[in-house]
């Protein structure tokens, strides 16, 4: 009975670690991103320069790529930042509101 469990709890292990996978299983083929960044998945990189792709990614945008994580030696994603001159780029934002005037506090003598 013990043998049944023990080989019943190692095929569910093997089941959810074969699961964990994926890096070399995407099915995505476009650069995902905006204006911030993006991830170049393997398939997109394939024979290109991860670099170059970036910087035509982040140039819609007004802006140069800095590649942050560089996974494709190994198969990866190359993940990268897109910054504008002075800095990393920003998401694109309301101005914020302008705050009410504060009531006056300003009390009036009572009446007798």
């Amino acid at each position: 009975m013990r043998a049944i469990r023990n080989a019943a709890l190692l095929s569910l292990t093997a089941i959810l670690l074969a699961s964990c996978g994926g890096g070399s299983f995407s099915t995505r083929k476009d650069i995902e991103g905006n204006n911030t960044g993006g991830v170049i998945p393997p398939a997109a990189a394939k024979g290109k320069d991860p670099q170059q792709l970036a910087d035509a990614h982040c140039a819609k945008y007004g802006n140069r790529a800095r590649i942050t994580f560089s996974g494709a030696e190994a198969g990866g994603d190359v993940v990268f930042v897109c910054e504008t001159a002075s800095g990393p780029a920003m998401m694109a934002t309301q101005p914020p509101a302008k705050a009410a005037p504060a009531a006056s506090t300003k009390q009036t003598p009572a009446k007798r």
